[in-house]
C-alpha cells in the first residue's frame, strides 16, 4: 500500500510538472516605465547600440506603403501604413518638424493599424507618446508570434495616482504650450527581459489617434530606468515556481499519507 501511495504521490508531480512543459508558451516578460514629466527623449547613456527615429523631414499625409528607417547606411527597420503629421497640438517633440500617427479619421484610409518591421532584433524600444488616450496599444513580435501587448490605459492609469500628475497633461512645447490639456504627454520606455521582438505594432481602433515621436530602439540596455510601471516577472521564475509546486505537492501527499498510517498502527 505504501508503495503505491508513493507511486501515485510521484505520478502526481510529475503530471504538474509535464503540465509546465507542455502548456502553450506565455508572453515574454517585460518591464514598462515612464521618463519624467516633460522628457521627450529616451535616456539613452542607459542604451546600448540605439538608434532615434523623430520622423524630420518626412513628407506628412498618408502612406500605404510607409517609409524606411534609415541611420546613415544602416536600415533600421521599415513601417508600413503610416500616417505622417506636422507637428501641431498633438505631437511633435520640441514643438517642431514631423511625428507618427495611426488615426483612421485623419488618414482618410481606415488606418487602425501601423507596423515597424526591424532589421535586427532589438530588446528595448522607446517612444513619446503624446496625446495619450486609453484606445493606443502597443503589440511586440517576434518571428511572428505576439510577445507582449499592452494597452496605454495602464499608463494613463500610473499617471492618475501621481501626485504630480498635471505636469504630464497638455501639450509641453512653447509652440504649443498647454494646449491639450485633457490627455498625458510622457516618454514611455519598453524593456524586454526576456528575449527579443523584432515588430512593433501600433493600434489605435477607436478613431483618437494614437500620436508618438522620437522611437527608439536598442539592442542592449544597462538598467530599467525612469518610473516604474510595469514590473518584469522573468518567465523562468514561473515555470520554476509551478515544478516546485508539483514535487512539493507529490511530497505532501506522501507525507500525509505516511502519517495518516502510522497513527492507524497506533491506534
Amino acid at each position: 500500500m505504501k508503495n503505491f501511495l508513493m507511486k501515485s504521490a510521484i505520478a502526481s508531480g510529475v503530471v504538474l510538472s509535464l503540465a509546465t512543459i507542455t502548456r502553450p508558451a506565455t508572453a515574454a516578460s517585460f518591464a514598462v516605465s515612464i521618463e519624467n514629466a516633460g522628457a521627450q527623449t529616451a535616456n539613452y547613456s542607459n542604451l546600448v547600440n540605439y538608434n532615434v527615429d523623430a520622423f524630420t523631414g518626412q513628407t506628412a499625409g498618408y502612406s500605404a506603403t510607409g517609409l524606411t528607417w534609415q541611420n546613415g547606411s544602416t536600415t533600421v527597420g521599415n513601417y508600413t501604413n503610416t500616417l505622417i503629421e506636422n507637428a501641431d497640438q498633438y505631437g511633435g517633440a520640441g514643438g517642431t518638424g514631423q511625428y507618427f500617427d495611426v488615426d483612421s479619421n485623419r488618414s482618410g484610409n481606415n488606418q487602425t493599424v501601423s507596423t515597424l518591421n526591424l532589421t535586427t532584433p532589438q530588446s528595448y524600444f522607446g517612444l513619446w507618446w503624446s496625446a495619450g488616450d486609453a484606445n493606443n496599444v502597443l503589440t511586440f513580435l517576434s518571428q511572428g508570434k505576439v510577445v507582449y501587448s499592452m494597452t496605454t490605459a495602464d499608463v494613463v492609469n500610473y499617471i492618475a495616482g501621481l501626485s504630480n500628475k498635471s505636469s504630464y497633461y497638455g501639450n509641453p512645447n512653447s509652440a504649443f504650450q498647454n494646449q491639450d490639456s485633457g490627455e498625458p504627454f510622457a516618454f514611455i520606455n519598453f524593456y524586454d527581459v526576456g528575449g527579443t521582438f523584432d515588430q512593433v505594432q501600433f493600434s489605435n481602433n477607436g478613431g483618437t489617434g494614437f500620436e508618438s515621436d522620437n522611437h527608439t530602439v536598442a539592442t542592449g540596455y544597462n538598467s530599467i530606468s525612469g518610473n516604474v510601471v510595469i514590473k518584469a516577472v522573468p518567465e523562468s521564475s514561473s515555470v520554476l515556481g509551478v515544478f516546485a509546486i508539483g514535487f512539493v505537492g507529490a511530497a505532501s501527499v506522501m507525507t500525509r499519507r505516511v502519517k495518516k498510517k502510522s497513527v492507524l498502527q497506533l491506534s
